[in-house]
């Protein structure tokens, strides 16, 4: 990849929106910004964390990782019809094709909703499609699913509700994914979900080394069958793992934004964003959950332009990377990567 000295110069916003760009590692419960909230709140009589936009905005500020969950949970306890679930996946969408991009893949914490939250799928999956569908008719915009593991919940229950994903509509169902953190992963046997995936003919991607060790990435790889990393930072200590994702071409999905928030980096000096690149792994950007972590996908292009020193061939190589690792058509990647070139 090429650099210069970009720190130097302004961020070229209008010229990287433009570029044709995948968001790959966006989790749609966390997209759900402060006047959505207080909306979900007043449709179900439910009491919000404060009466403002203002007040969620302080309340969605956290201190640590646990902090955030808890944020994140109360979100999840507002999702409650399909409707809900449409009209977030609707939003968000509008605004990723307001930022440049062609293609979203949205985890959705499967799992966590069927298990925790005693929810079915289908009406679930039936809303977020339905959502999904009413921003591509107005923008053209692509997506895919990914339902999630939550790996707290235990390998056997998350078999159970993953059953149950399975059971349903298949048809936007881009890959199953896996969560964290990782503690479980040596002593149960999350693989046999993802071999029930494969067998149905879906990918696999992963939660890996965000505040973890590299074995997390090599494990997700060769146990899991991982075809993306989301997150993967932790792994640039060790050149095993390093040369496995470059041999094998396996991208991580990096929120930059996301692991200065949750303090899996000190600062932006500490990021290994650049050792990264330089080290030669492939290396997609998104927002992860961001009006949580009050970033967007444009800002985290910009943070790798600051960081990292690159230049608009930087911003397209990255925005080709998204395109050519997403699990969207081969006619659509070629559409795309034919407006990058």
């Amino acid at each position: 990849m090429t650099t210069s000295q970009s720190s130097t110069r302004p961020f070229p916003l209008e010229e990287v929106r433009a570029l044709p760009k995948a968001e790959l590692h966006v989790h749609l419960e966390g997209t759900v910004d402060p006047a959505t909230l207080l909306e979900l709140a007043e449709r179900h009589g439910a009491r919000p964390p404060a009466d403002t936009v203002e007040g969620v905005q302080d309340w969605y500020r956290f201190e640590d990782f646990p902090m955030f969950l808890e944020r994140y949970f109360a979100v999840l306890e507002l999702l409650r019809e399909p409707e809900d679930f449409a009209t977030i996946a609707e939003r968000y969408l509008d605004a990723a094709h307001a930022q440049g991009a062609v293609h979203v893949e949205l985890h959705v914490s499967a799992t966590g909703h069927i298990a925790e939250g005693g929810k079915a799928w289908a009406p679930i999956h039936d809303g977020i499609v339905e959502g999904c569908q009413r921003a591509a008719g107005r923008t053209g915009i692509s997506w895919g699913l990914i339902p999630d593991i939550s790996p707290h919940l235990g390998a056997e229950v998350c078999a159970e509700a993953m059953e149950e994903v399975f059971a349903h509509d298949l048809d936007h169902v881009v890959a199953i994914g896996m969560g964290g953190p990782a503690e479980s992963w040596p002593t149960q046997d999350f693989e046999a979900i993802y071999r029930r995936a494969e067998s149905l003919g879906i990918p696999g991607v992963a939660h890996a080394a965000e505040h973890g060790d590299p074995w997390e990435v090599r494990h997700a790889v060769e146990r899991f069958g991982a075809r993306r990393i989301q997150h993967g930072i932790g792994v640039v200590d060790d050149p095993d793992v390093v040369a496995l994702l470059v041999e094998r071409g396996i991208p991580c999905d990096v929120a930059p934004g996301s692991n200065l928030a949750l303090n899996a980096v000190a600062s932006p000096a500490a990021h290994p964003l650049r050792r990264m690149l330089e080290a030669g792994i492939t290396v997609t950007l998104a927002s992860d959950d961001p009006p949580l972590f009050r970033t967007s996908l444009l800002e985290e292009y910009q943070r790798a332009w600051e960081w990292c020193d690159l230049d608009m061939d930087g911003m397209a190589r990255l925005a080709r990377n998204s395109i050519e690792h997403s699990f969207a058509s081969d006619t659509d990647k070629g559409r795309w990567l034919a407006r990058l070139a």
